[in-house]
């Protein structure tokens, strides 16, 4: 009976390191069996609301975002936008996409002049299979991330505020407490 490497590091390793021999618990999603459906089951078995809005748009975190398969790269996209204070001067904001890119981490940020639109992108990479719980983890970091950057865009003076939540006469406000 022949050991393979693996085998033969493993006994090596002191038990308590010897995690690699433990079978995962939740099933790794082939590569090929990754699509619109699968991913939409995810988010309903996560309980996460989402709706057709051009793509997959989840509206469960304070801020709603896009959830896009790139296919051909095997990639998840991830991106929302908010839109910046008008007749702004485009160094200024261009100047807070840059602090934002170094001061946090998995997003990337982007201003789009021609639309006013200041962009936050994720993209994670599914080639070798994906883990469900691990959507739910990015779909909740991502809003996370984007919703500190947005306080901070807003505090800056270079984002929009927040629209308003009930207004005087104690009456809805045209949106919930979520946005986008």
């Amino acid at each position: 009976m022949k050991a393979t490497i693996a085998s033969i590091v493993l006994r090596r390793l002191p038990s308590h390191l010897q995690f690699m021999e433990m079978p995962l618990k939740t099933k790794i999603l082939e590569p090929q069996n990754i699509n619109e459906a699968t991913i939409t089951t995810i988010l309903n078995n996560g309980a996460l609301e989402h709706h057709d809005n051009g793509g997959i748009y989840v509206t469960t975190y304070p801020i709603n975002f896009w959830l896009d398969l790139d296919e051909k790269r095997k990639l998840i996209v991830i991106y929302t936008y908010w839109d910046a204070i008008p007749d702004l001067d485009e160094l200024q904001i261009l100047r807070f996409v840059n602090h934002a890119n170094t001061q946090k981490i998995m997003l990337q940020f982007s201003y789009k002049a021609k639309l006013g639109r200041f962009y936050g992108h994720y993209t994670h990479p599914y080639n070798v299979g994906l883990l469900p719980p691990h959507v739910l983890t990015l779909c909740q970091k991502f809003s996370s991330i984007f919703e500190d950057v947005l306080h901070e865009g807003i505090a800056d003076g270079v984002l929009q505020e927040l629209p308003e939540g009930p207004d005087d006469d104690g009456d809805e406000a045209d949106s919930d407490s979520t946005v986008h």
